[in-house]
């Protein structure tokens, strides 16, 4: 069943206090059963021309690596796999999922044990523009037959009697690829659709959160911001402000990071040695200058 968490910062904030998702010991559990949450985010799309990008998921399968020796090959056992969800096609809008809101994908009690990989079928991908100037039906690389496949790490444990969540981030940027030039709708030709999805235990992650502002003595929220998070030099999650100048970037392994802001008519601010510890929230507030300009 459907659950879309309108309030993503509070929401967050409850379950990384209450939740148990995952461990990092070797136990496989002491038996009976336990709960699993399986939540659906995204990072954004850096286009404001484009209206939606749709997804419809028809199963979802988790890996047990307790009753057998699992791999990650193209070969898997399919006895070793527990269905979360299979059923009649849920439809899901992406860029609906931003700024900490989840949808949940499943809910659903699982033997106790644990659990390597999350195989999800993807049977339809769509990209629509703004006032209905193009839709774009892309093609499925693999989701409608072996399913795109999800790490897990660490492993899921799941315990009899506690409840588990997991987050699937799905990044809109990475997996829909624009095929022309996106800064006007006759220049995007089409998209290539290549899932690009980690699925994060929440016991090990926490949030940044935070305002990007113009003005440090009376704040003018800035929207529509990019605020990426950098790891070994390469970009772990990206995020974008809303309206009010806020963003929120959810499930983040307990790491130091890098963070840099930037828009298109402002300096752009890198800010080092952001922790992030499990199952809290970093707030991270910045004030980005408008670039100066020269008169000819």
């Amino acid at each position: 069943m459907k659950k879309l968490v309108k309030n993503g910062l509070m929401f967050l904030a409850g379950i990384l206090v209450l939740t148990t998702s995952c461990t990092q010991n070797d136990s496989e559990g002491t038996g009976g059963k336990g709960t699993l949450s399986l939540l659906l985010t995204d990072a954004p799309f850096p286009s404001d021309l484009v209206e939606s990008t749709l997804v419809t998921i028809d199963k979802i399968e988790i890996r047990s690596t307790t009753t057998s020796s699992a791999t990650t090959t193209e070969e898997d056992d399919a006895s070793q796999y527990n269905v979360l969800y299979e059923g009649e096609g849920k439809v899901f809008d992406l860029l609906d999922l931003q700024n900490g809101i989840t949808e949940e994908l499943a809910n659903v009690d699982l033997d106790a044990g644990s659990y390597d990989l999350i195989r999800m079928h993807v049977t339809k991908a769509e990209v629509v523009l703004k006032d209905g100037l193009a839709t774009f039906d892309l093609k499925i690389p693999s989701g409608s037959t072996s399913g795109i496949k999800i790490k897990i790490t660490p492993e899921l444990l799941i315990e009899s009697g506690v409840e588990s969540t997991i987050v699937l981030d799905f990044d809109v940027s990475k997996s829909f690829i624009v095929q022309g030039n996106p800064k006007t709708p006759a220049g995007i030709k089409g998209f290539l659709f290549k899932p690009s999805l980690r699925a994060m235990c929440q016991q090990f992650t926490g949030v940044i959160a935070g305002k990007v502002s113009e003005n440090p003595t009376t704040p003018t929220p800035i929207a529509n911001a990019t605020v990426e998070i950098y790891t070994e030099g390469s970009v772990y999650a990206s995020g974008l402000t809303d309206t009010n100048g806020d963003y929120a970037l959810i499930g983040l392994p307990a790491l130091t990071y890098q963070m840099v802001f930037s828009k298109d008519g402002y300096t752009s601010v890198t800010v080092d040695n952001v922790i992030v510890k499990a199952k809290e929230t970093t707030t991270q507030n910045v004030t980005m200058g408008k670039t100066a300009t020269t008169t000819p």
